[in-house]
């Protein structure tokens, strides 16, 4: 039985990774940053394995920011795949974010390559393939952000640095990496304790005084751990990187969608205009990554994970769908 390593197992990406290895009859042992928090993420874990497949999945405590227990637990593996990486809150600076980002790309690279595995699967971002606002480009695996870009905030500017990074050190070092890129990623929870990027569509399912002109490129979390296994398995992928969204809802549409299966919330559309946005991202940081976004006109090409993997995307509807109805289920929307 092969046996991987996911980092950051309580996050919303890494618990779909680890079901998707799983599901596959994968070994998979998983960091958290404290032991405390296993038995809770086996809980969320066994709501989508089998019995059977519980018995492969393992915890070790480990912290991206310390060098501490990395080595001795990746020892081992087949490979690893990379998906911890902090979000930030929005109050922090591109220097403190960067540092935290890049330097936890290369603590599990340096570990890796330490414990004898070369295969790493990482998990990075389209904000690292983002041009400027008015591009109207079709954008494939080639682009990579400008971080001199003015519109850029920390967040975006930390997921290019962080992958620049584990690209140098694979590069230097015989690594076997892969780089995966989602959009906006949305999918059903597994708990009420990783609604990630699903806190945007909670603001939505509950009705918005007025809705940012904001098009999401939509990356759903089970397409994209099916995207981060068949990488680590197929030769093809060693060395390259994959966009994981192509597809395109607005917000206002993501409404709609909502609109019409939960009439009971009542949703009304209120359109906010795009000045509004700029001018209230100045007082809360939570709104400044939408900024980039206004009157996108550029759009990414899955095609080369279509096309070297097989990969397939279900229809953005059906993912904020079941998103909602994740979030009804665990009462987050009330």
């Amino acid at each position: 039985m092969k046996k991987i390593i996911v980092t950051g197992g309580t996050g919303f990406v890494a618990g779909w990774v680890i079901v998707e290895f799983l599901n596959a009859g994968y070994e998979v042992s998983t960091s958290v940053r404290s032991m405390k928090k296993a038995d809770r993420l086996e809980k969320e874990i066994s709501k989508a394995v089998s019995k059977d497949e519980m018995k492969n999945l393992s915890f070790f405590e480990a912290d991206l920011t310390d060098d501490k227990n990395w080595i001795e637990n990746i020892k081992g593996a087949q490979g690893v795949i990379h998906v911890a990486s902090p979000m930030g809150n929005g109050t922090q600076s591109v220097e403190e974010l960067v540092t935290v980002a890049k330097n936890g790309a290369l603590t599990v690279l340096k570990a890796a390559k330490e414990a004898g595995v070369r295969r790493v699967v990482m998990t990075s971002s389209q904000a690292a393939s983002t041009p400027e606002r008015n591009s109207s480009e079709i954008l494939d695996e080639s682009f990579w952000t400008d971080i001199n870009n003015p519109d850029l905030d920390p967040y975006r500017i930390s997921k290019v640095e962080s992958e620049k990074a584990a690209w140098k050190f694979a590069n230097e070092n015989n690594m076997e990496l892969t780089t995966i890129l989602p959009g906006a990623i949305f999918g059903p929870i597994l708990s009420d304790k990783a609604v990630s990027s699903n806190n945007v569509l909670l603001r939505l399912l509950n009705g918005m005084p007025m809705t940012p002109n904001v098009p999401l490129e939509i990356s759903d979390v089970r397409d994209l751990a099916h995207l981060h296994r068949l990488a680590f398995e197929n030769p093809i992928a060693v060395g390259k990187r994959y966009l994981a969204a192509s597809q395109v809802l607005t917000m206002a549409e993501v409404e709609k969608v909502y609109q019409s299966n939960f009439p009971y919330k009542k949703i009304k559309i209120h359109m906010m205009p795009n000045f509004v946005l700029k001018i209230a991202a100045r007082f809360m940081p939570e709104l400044r990554s939408l900024v980039p976004m206004l009157d996108r006109k550029y759009h990414h090409t899955t095609a080369a994970a279509e096309d070297d993997l097989g990969w397939e995307q279900r229809e953005p509807e059906i993912t904020v769908l079941d998103s909602a109805k994740a979030l009804i289920k665990y009462g987050i929307d009330k």
